[in-house]
């Protein structure tokens, strides 16, 4: 074991080594967040990651650190090989999501060496959960793909609905009124948000890890299918009220709206899931 002087010190050299080696990627994640809509929640990620990770230090503060114990060591040994893989591959491609990657088995590959294997679960989950906060690879391109796929699910409803409407890439055309399908329409910020807020809360839900997977995973569907009802919505609105009405005061209240629709909706499957899994 190691004295508290002695871990003091071990812990600001760690500290300094991290600035070092992720400094200039958590200058870029901070001009990411202030400047990319679709990662305007980032700093609030990365005060709940904050926030985990001193939680964890807190209740456990009269545990001892730096035990060093052999299986600790082959531990973070695996996490440190993980680290040099990411942190190589994300220099060479140049993609910020391996950064955190590298970032996030760096941060997992310390707490093993300072805290016994039994917290494993605690003090890796405010590290994992710090990947909501770093850019995905090729969000733009995906999102450019999904504006398509909306348009083209779109005019296939409002034509279904008996209405006459015109398709050309992103654009609609309606008799009354002509939208574009933009980005903010993917409804990929919104998914962002919700995964995030979804992987917080369920982290600390007592149900099985099984019933947890199938909640996260029927976020997407139905995040999918209410923000397709909040175009098409938002397209008839401006059919029957003109685009001034539909972008200028529907489109923000519709946003809201669907938001707590899908909010609704996620805790009563969440609920169902809960109920029928874990009741065996």
């Amino acid at each position: 074991m190691v004295n508290k002087a002695g871990a003091a010190l071990v812990i600001l050299l760690c500290a300094a080594l991290t600035y070092v080696l992720f400094g200039s990627f958590f200058q870029y994640l901070w001009l990411t967040w202030k400047m990319d809509p679709f990662y305007a929640h980032g700093a609030a990620i990365g005060g709940l990651s904050i926030f985990l990770y001193f939680k964890f230090i807190w209740e456990h503060r009269s545990s001892s650190i730096l035990g060093l114990y052999q299986q600790n060591i082959l531990f973070s040994l695996l996490y440190f090989s993980l680290f040099l893989f990411f942190f190589v591959f994300g220099i060479k491609t140049h993609l910020p999501f391996l950064g955190g990657m590298a970032f996030v088995c760096w941060f997992i590959a310390l707490q093993c060496l300072w805290f016994d294997l039994s917290f494993w679960k605690e003090f890796s989950f405010p590290g994992v959960y710090f990947l909501w906060a770093v850019p995905l690879p090729y969000l733009s391109e995906f999102s450019g793909r999904l504006q398509i796929v909306i348009a083209s699910l779109c005019a296939s409803i409002i034509r279904g609905l008996g209405y006459s409407i015109i398709q050309d890439g992103i654009r609609l055309q309606l008799p009354n009124a002509s939208f574009q399908i933009a980005s903010d329409c993917t409804g990929i910020k919104s998914w962002l948000v919700l995964f995030s807020l979804a992987s917080f809360f369920l982290y600390f839900l007592k149900i099985r890890f099984q019933t947890k997977l199938m909640i996260f995973v029927s976020l997407l569907p139905l995040a999918f299918v209410v923000n397709l009802m909040r175009v098409t919505v938002l397209i008839l609105v401006g059919h029957y009220a003109g685009e001034v009405i539909a972008m200028n005061y529907w489109h923000d209240f519709s946003g809201i709206f669907f938001y707590g629709v899908s909010t609704l909706l996620i805790l009563g499957i969440s609920g169902c899931l809960i109920k029928f899994f874990d009741s065996f």
